[in-house]
């Protein structure tokens, strides 16, 4: 596993190797940049489609990243975004302040896109007016891009801002250029609040020399901080550059069977593939760690607008990891069980997994809520991963027992999925998870066994014989993500093999 580090020192996913498919994120946060190479409307709607169909859980940028790209290129919204943005819910509100200004700007941002119209009855304005009038703007002063941002929040709403929000940005400068992270946001902020407010902004003779020459030089390769630099080149009148740009260094990533963008940053690890790898490698997972492992994994627990899955996860790897300074994190524990619901209804599931999967890992005595039943019709492609995702996770609902018995029609149909992984996709290793808590499908001794002895047919790839892929075909790469859920499985590991 240890060949999977990445250049920031966490683990890279090795299904993303010699990867050529683009992703929604990266291609919603170029896409007022793309002009000509945007999707065509009826491509943009195909590839959302499919896109979401490969996805069990979506999380809101991701949402917002369908929707951005949907309306920007003149796209129908297909009725799967439709029922995914119906069933959304705001995220919890996060200690950080900058997740918090960061989680209600793409949760307003949706509205806006949606004309409000997808989630009118959720009393949306009112709550989010609520969590934006509770942010301290004293303790953002000095945070140009987080000001901005609660700006544009009450902007999106139409609601008058804050007097200390319009003082505050009437104090915002422009005379650093962007270098890192924060100081190209907030240089992009500076401009923004100078084409909006009309504030006179004393700006560097070589600012758009600076970041042209940053861009040319390859040195930024992280896609939000490209954006922001290319938006900046816009605000500084630089379209030319901006344009010449995006041919050179974005043009070239297009997918050119999905028409999504590629990633900049697969040569990095990811919070996600090093959490997976610490499951997986449980007591033999400091041996593929590193001191720059390490600090990457704090840096990411302390940067303002990382959201509270991401710090959970880091937080555990951190403290598989080895070192002591992960109980110096408690406050990210106490905002974890915090956010568990009262009660779990298929609306909120996958959600709840997500949150509770990690926070027991760190927390083991964590409160767990109460699943309500939910008809799933196995014929449903998201009922039944509904129903499928219950079921394998029953130990974490407060009614355990009861949800072993849950979900009658998918759990007869339990045999049959697990019967074979050809052409089953996502749901077949749900299943499989599914089995030992189902304890109404009929499922014995024999059925365990023949699983065990289907999924070994998509076991190994080269370098790592003992995880799993997800195709039949032995030259496709194995999944960390599969491999990590193939734990809970009977026979499916060895006794004492090295994940």
């Amino acid at each position: 596993m240890k060949k999977l580090e990445g250049t920031n020192g966490l683990i890279r996913m090795p299904e993303g190797e010699g990867q050529e498919r683009g992703d929604l994120y990266t291609t919603a946060v170029y896409s007022e940049d793309l002009g000509t190479y945007l999707l065509a409307a009826d491509s943009a709607n195909r590839t959302v489609r499919e896109a979401l169909s490969e996805q069990s859980t979506v999380d809101l940028p991701t949402l917002w990243s369908a929707l951005k790209l949907i309306r920007t290129a003149g796209a129908a919204v297909p009725a799967e975004l439709e029922e995914k943005l119906a069933s959304a819910s705001m995220t919890p509100t996060q200690q950080d302040v900058g997740a918090e200004i960061a989680a209600l700007w793409f949760w307003i941002d949706i509205g806006r896109m949606q004309g409000w119209s997808a989630i009118a009855a959720k009393s949306f304005g009112g709550e989010a007016l609520v969590r934006l009038g509770a942010i301290d703007v004293n303790s953002i002063a000095e945070k140009p891009y987080l000001l901005w941002r609660l700006f544009d929040s009450y902007s999106a709403l139409q609601k008058a801002k804050p007097s200390q929000l319009e003082r505050a940005l009437k104090n915002v400068d422009s005379r650093k250029l962007p270098g890192d992270y924060e100081s190209t946001l907030d240089f992009q902020a500076a401009l923004e609040v100078r084409a909006t407010l009309g504030k006179d902004l004393v700006v560097p003779n070589d600012a758009r020399e600076h970041i042209v020459r940053l861009l040319d030089s390859n040195q930024v390769h992280d896609d939000a901080l490209i954006a922001s630099m290319l938006r900046s080149l816009e605000l500084l009148n630089a379209q030319t550059e901006a344009q010449r740009l995006v041919k050179d260094r974005i043009a070239p990533r297009v997918d050119q069977t999905t028409g999504l963008i590629r990633s900049s940053t697969l040569a990095k690890g990811s919070v996600h593939g090093t959490y997976l790898a610490a499951r997986l490698l449980d007591t033999n997972f400091p041996e593929v760690t590193s001191e720059r492992t390490r600090d990457e994994l704090e840096r990411v627990l302390k940067a303002p607008g990382t959201d509270l899955i991401t710090q959970l996860k880091a937080l555990v790897a951190l403290k598989r990891s080895g070192p002591s300074s992960w109980g110096s994190y408690g406050s990210i524990i106490e905002q974890g069980r915090a956010a568990l619901p009262a009660a779990v209804t298929f609306a909120n599931l996958s959600g709840y997994i997500d949150l509770v999967d990690v926070l027991v890992q760190l927390e083991p005595n964590a409160r767990l809520a109460r699943l309500e039943t939910f008809d799933a019709d196995p014929g449903v492609e998201h009922l039944l991963s509904g129903a499928l995702m219950a079921l394998s996770n029953s130990m974490y609902f407060s009614n355990s027992e009861e949800v072993r018995s849950m979900f009658p029609a998918v759990q007869s149909a339990l045999p049959q999925l697990i019967g074979s992984s050809r052409g089953k996709g996502l749901n077949y290793f749900r299943a499989l998870t599914a089995m030992t808590n189902a304890s109404r499908s009929g499922l014995g001794s024999n059925d365990f066994d023949k699983a065990a002895e289907e999924l070994r047919t998509l076991k190994g790839c080269k370098e790592f014989p003992s995880l799993y892929r997800m195709e039949p075909d032995k030259a496709s790469p194995c999944s960390l993500s599969i491999s990590a859920a193939m734990i809970a499985v009977p026979g499916a590991y060895d006794f004492g093999e090295n994940k």
